[in-house]
């Protein structure tokens, strides 16, 4: 392998692990969240935690978070080349990865007990409506990009097990966080298990696409050994120089003096 291939290919291969950046990102969240004091978890916004003291490890974590989701987006078409959803998900992805940085960049508004001290404002700011009506798009390219890679997968037969994982977190993706939306209310900016279905919705929608960005890592190294297998596999289907030699000559025809024709064979040259 030339050295522009390799560098071609350390090339999609970093871009392929930036994949693993969203469920990292709910580590984050997980973690940050039992540090903070009077933070609940089972009861709160993941994006409460962009507020208070704190707030710029959440605010850091969606922006890095969006940056490297669309680094991830830019070497799946490498990895895909052709066929169903080469370029649909790709689109999604960074669809989502712009989505994490507006998320990070129009902080949502505190919530009543949270953080310790803090008032939430009597009305919602425009960082605040723009934050929360984020969501919408995000979720939506999220389950977009899963529902696609299934339809590939069931077109091309890439195996039962992984189809049904990926059809699986299409479907479940959506249906969790409406039901964390369904556990909260907007009257009075409080609610019971939200947080917790929110957290399943993420865990399975960011936690498919470290399992998308594994497959695909695992493919892309394969390929170029398959390629090579193939290349040196029948040798012997090139004919020699000889051999195309004797094939062109066999065969050709002759008149001699008295006018008699015939054809001469190889092993009449040879001799």
């Amino acid at each position: 392998m030339s050295g522009a291939k390799r560098s071609a290919r350390a090339r999609s291969s970093t871009l392929l692990a930036c994949g693993f950046a969203p469920l990292v990102f709910v580590v984050v969240i997980l973690l940050d969240g039992a540090a903070q004091p009077g933070y609940d978890p089972i009861n709160r916004w993941g994006s409460e935690l962009s507020n208070g003291e704190w707030g710029w490890i959440q605010i850091v974590n969606f922006v890095i978070t969006g940056l490297l989701t669309i680094a991830f987006a830019a070497g799946i078409p490498r990895a895909l080349e052709s066929g169903p959803g080469s370029k649909a998900i790709p689109i999604f992805t960074g669809i989502l990865g712009f989505c994490l940085i507006v998320a990070g960049v129009f902080v949502t508004d505190p919530n009543p007990g949270f953080p310790l001290g803090v008032q939430p404002p009597a009305e919602p700011t425009l960082h605040g409506w723009i934050h929360n009506l984020n969501l919408f798009p995000a979720w939506a390219a999220l389950t977009a990009a899963i529902l696609t890679a299934a339809y590939r997968a069931i077109v091309r037969k890439e195996g039962p097990a992984w189809i049904l994982t990926t059809v699986i977190a299409g479907i479940l993706t959506p249906l969790t966080l409406y039901i964390a939306a369904q556990r909260f209310s907007f009257d009075t900016l409080s609610g019971n298990g939200h947080g917790l279905w929110q957290r399943i919705s993420q865990a399975i929608g960011f936690g498919w696409y470290a399992l998308y960005s594994a497959r695909l890592l695992r493919d892309s190294e394969h390929a170029p050994q398959v390629a090579g297998r193939r290349s040196v596999a029948h040798p012997s289907r090139r004919p020699s120089s000889n051999t195309a030699a004797q094939h062109r000559t066999r065969g050709r025809g002759f008149t001699s003096d008295d006018g008699t024709t015939g054809t001469v064979s190889s092993e009449d040259r040879t001799a």
